[in-house]
């Protein structure tokens, strides 16, 4: 790499994939997007990305991030069904302690399937002068010049037969939770990344429905019910989505069981508070019940590797993972690739990325989403936590406990949830003093929890 990065490959075509690929377009000669699924032409969910049928949700901030990258995506994606609310007005947040009113924030968001996204954002990267994406083929391993250079992937078609060795100034590891990395580095020789996991044990299923005609829609465009040990052990998420669809997610915890059919579905919702039952029950089905439960919190420690080879970087959900009920999957990988382009555009002239800094700084990005997951998932592990943890539950608690009561209070929440503000903004003493004293005394959770 000594003459900097002229091709790059990058190993994955999800979200962290494709944004990689969009700011890699910026520096490089060319660009080569391998993916493993054979992938749809349209807007559909794909085999490698199960969590396709299952509510997601782009923050605020990433939506800002993907914006910057792809210029007029958001009017692309209205344009197209997608609806554009302002979260404050338009959520109804069915917490433990009661439900905030509606409470204009001036935050815009906007909800659609994951498929419609990705589709779009592919539709945007196949655009690129500098991209290729070849799709059916699966990564076998690493090409190396010695331990300490890697030079390229070694590629088989879907049968399995035909091998190729494709050459690369960097490659980039944006194969998510299934990655091979860890595997790949041992048979260089180097050192094994610790990986720390949090499991909740949580699951989901899902389903979508349409409004009959001459219906009206639901009154608000989206319903948050989260989860919260010990008492909380079922909760849902619904959105209102491209096509008019309503897109509800049910999920619990500790391994509460999930519902397979309709009839299951509609008597699940009905143990929950709020109002996504009664909406339900009205609307047409427009999929089968879908479920999934590969959401434990997996971080790979490879920013703490003593060595790291050049030519060779990891981000996305193969470096940190996180339970997808705290929505920050999409954004982390936002994030991750303004990184990338950020130490790209600041190299010297002609010299290679360093990866190694790049792991390292990649790694503060994720801390503090990581401890928004797994602090409440450490809270359902039946062993005693540390104190610190147990710490931060009580006041994670406290904070949303308060929050239906004090409008001030939930907007501030609400903007550290979407990563427009950081965890500083409770330090202000006005705000830290209302988590503190609390939330209005004479209401039981317990008496309240599903």
């Amino acid at each position: 790499m000594g003459r900097g990065v002229r091709h790059a490959v990058v190993i994955g075509a999800g979200m962290a994939g494709l944004a990689a690929a969009r700011v890699l377009a910026d520096s490089c000669e060319a660009v080569t997007v391998i993916e493993r699924d054979t992938l749809p032409r349209g807007s559909a969910p794909r085999a490698g990305a199960p969590q396709g049928h299952h509510v997601h949700g782009l923050l605020a901030l990433g939506a800002e991030v993907f914006e910057g990258y792809f210029p007029g995506l958001r009017a692309e994606l209205e344009q197209a069904g997608a609806p554009v609310w302002d979260w404050g007005e338009g959520l109804c947040a069915v917490l433990p302690n009661g439900t905030p009113p509606p409470t204009p924030m001036g935050m815009p968001i906007q909800t659609f399937s994951r498929p419609f996204l990705e589709h779009a954002l592919r539709r945007r990267v196949r655009a690129l002068e500098p991209v290729t994406l070849r799709d059916g083929l699966t990564v076998t391993g690493l090409r190396t010049a010695g331990p300490g250079k890697v030079v390229g992937v070694r590629v088989k078609d879907g049968d399995g037969d035909a091998e190729e060795e494709i050459a690369a100034d960097l490659v980039v590891d944006a194969s998510g939770r299934s990655s091979h990395l860890p595997r790949w580095l041992a048979a260089l020789g180097l050192p094994s990344p610790r990986a720390t996991t949090v499991d909740a044990q949580v699951g989901y299923a899902s389903r979508t429905y349409s409004v009959p005609e001459g219906q009206a829609p639901p009154s608000w465009m989206g319903v948050l019910q989260p989860l919260r040990a010990p008492d909380f052990h079922k909760g849902c998420y619904a959105i209102q989505i491209e096509n008019k669809a309503l897109h509800v997610t049910l999920h619990g915890a500790n391994g509460t069981q999930l519902p397979h059919d309709d009839e299951d579905f509609l008597a699940y919702a009905k143990t929950l508070r709020g109002p996504i039952a009664d909406v339900i029950a009205s609307l047409t089905p427009t999929s089968a019940v879908r479920r999934y439960a590969r959401t434990v919190n997996r971080r790979v420690a490879y920013h703490r590797l003593s060595r790291w080879p050049d030519g060779l970087i990891a981000l996305g959900d193969s470096v940190c993972a996180f339970n997808p009920a705290y929505g920050q999957g999409m954004t982390v990988a936002a994030l991750e690739a303004r990184l990338l382009d950020q130490m790209l555009r600041g190299r010297r002239t002609r010299m290679p990325l360093d990866g190694r800094v790049f792991q390292q700084r990649l790694a503060r990005i994720t801390a503090s989403s990581w401890l928004m997951a797994t602090i409440p998932d450490r809270a359902w592990e039946r062993s005693r936590t540390a104190w610190p943890v147990r710490a931060g539950n009580w006041f994670m608690n406290r904070l949303i406990d308060t929050v239906p009561h004090d409008p001030r209070l939930y907007t501030a929440f609400s903007g550290l949830f979407h990563m427009t503000a950081g965890p500083l903004t409770l330090a202000d003493p006005r705000l830290l003093s209302r988590v503190l004293i609390g939330p209005r005394p004479g209401t039981s959770l317990r008496a309240a929890a599903a």
